[in-house]
């Protein structure tokens, strides 16, 4: 952890989007555009952690357009990934899982390599189902230092509750596969108006209809989450999280 800004030593993220870079980015291109902005800063995204996604049109081998879901390969690092860093699957064929009341890791992993719009594509992140199951255009995970030290703590939850009210949703501690994306499903369906959700000791979903609106919604709860250890003061930071 950084011991830099205020007297938790988390500081707020730069907004680094540049509207100039991003104007005419075809939905993949803005992908990578802000996953590699959320893997420029490390107090966001972990080397090789995190995962970002988009949802769009592309053509399949017999060149009919398909609707597909583009999310990070298991492997990459959002700091340097490419377009060829995302696996894209046909989203058709993903979001029937969501039918299902149980689903173990090695069907989960078997069924999504068969969705898969070609085959020389990385591995599909484990935690692709989170991303397909939320409705969003865009989706961002990513595990940043301030909303590890707010959900790691004893009090986490709580204070999740005074700083993001509705706006947020909060995980007990699941572990990533088929049931932690089914569950994070039931629980926006079940509360209309959050607008991100907090894993218990693991991280932050956020999404938009857009990837600049993913990309802020990310910065404004990292930001929220920082200025609210702040406040809870210094003993709170280093006497009373368990990571």
């Amino acid at each position: 952890m950084t011991v830099v800004g205020g007297l938790s030593g988390i500081r707020p993220p730069d907004d680094l989007w540049e509207e100039a870079e991003a104007a005419g980015l075809s939905p993949l291109e803005a992908l990578v555009y802000r996953s590699r902005l959320l893997g420029a800063n490390r107090a966001i995204a972990n080397q090789g952690g995190g995962n970002t996604s988009a949802k769009g049109l592309a053509d399949d081998h017999l060149g009919r357009e398909t609707s597909v879901l583009w999310v990070k390969g298991s492997g990459t690092d959002l700091a340097t990934i490419t377009a060829s860093g995302f696996a894209a699957l046909r989203l058709d064929e993903v979001l029937p899982l969501r039918e299902r009341s149980s689903m173990d890791d090695a069907a989960m992993v078997d069924h999504l390599r068969r969705c898969e719009l070609s085959p020389e594509q990385p591995r599909p992140s484990i935690e692709t189902l989170l991303h397909a199951f939320i409705p969003a255009q865009h989706v961002d995970h990513t595990h940043p230092d301030a909303i590890i030290a707010l959900s790691a703590s004893p009090d986490g939850r709580q204070l999740a509750a005074e700083t993001f009210g509705d706006e947020a949703v909060w995980l007990d501690y699941q572990r990533p596969g088929f049931a932690m994306s089914r569950r994070i499903a039931e629980l926006l369906e079940q509360n209309p108006a959050a607008r991100a959700v907090l894993l218990e000791k693991h991280g932050l979903v956020t999404w938009g209809e857009t990837a600049q609106e993913s990309y802020r919604n990310t910065i404004e709860f990292v930001s929220r989450a920082a200025a609210a250890i702040d406040r809870a003061g210094p003993f709170y930071t280093f006497f009373r999280i368990t990571l």
